[in-house]
Order: structure tokens, then C-alpha cells, then sequence
């Protein structure tokens, strides 16, 4: 069976300080870097994204400094200044996307 994840971020613009709403937040994005990561093989599920064209770009961008601090991370281990740099700019992509959406970003 196929999951399907919504990520709402005009629900969560205006439900930003519920508990309930950031906890299930995180355990989307969660669950969707865990398919990022997944072996291929591994059923997925499908993730949509609702929202403005800029708060939209902003996750993304911020999802995808994500990744990109965990591919490192992967491959080089933590003391690389490479690794050191991607959590910069992951720092970055987070601390701008809840500057300008309101909304607190879940993993940290």
C-alpha cells in the first residue's frame, strides 16, 4: 500500500504554535528523508506540497540542505570541513525558511 503525505504549509502558517501540528510535522519530514535515503527496493510513499510558490522554495531548499548535510555526513564523517560547511549552510536554509514562513523548522 502506496502512503501519501500533504504537507500543508498554509495549515501550518496558521496553526503554527499547536504542539500536535509541529510534532506531526516533523514526523513527516522525517519519514520523507527516510525515503530519500532508502535502499531501492523499499516501497515509498507519495509527498505533496501545498502552499505559495515562496514558502514552497524555501522548503524545498531547506529539505534539500537536509539531505545534502546528511549525504556528507554519510560519506565523510563529522569532522570533515566539507560536513562542517553543509551544516552551515543547512543552519542557513533553516533559519531563513523560519524568518520568512512563520514556521518553526522541526529537526534540530
Amino acid at each position: 500500500m502506496e502512503t501519501k503525505i500533504i504537507f500543508d504549509l498554509r495549515k501550518f502558517k496558521l496553526l503554527k504554535e499547536d504542539a500536535n501540528d509541529l510534532i506531526k510535522f516533523g514526523a513527516d519530514l522525517k519519514q520523507m528523508l527516510y525515503y530519500m535515503f532508502a535502499p531501492s527496493g523499499v516501497s515509498y510513499a507519495k509527498f505533496y506540497l501545498k502552499g505559495d510558490s515562496k514558502d514552497m522554495n524555501l522548503f524545498l531548499g531547506a529539505v534539500g540542505a537536509e539531505k545534502r548535510y546528511m549525504d556528507a555526513f554519510l560519506k565523510h564523517g563529522l569532522n570533515d570541513p566539507g560536513v562542517l560547511n553543509s551544516r552551515y549552510a543547512l543552519e542557513r536554509a533553516v533559519a531563513r525558511f523560519e524568518l520568512e514562513t512563520g514556521i518553526k523548522w522541526p529537526l534540530k
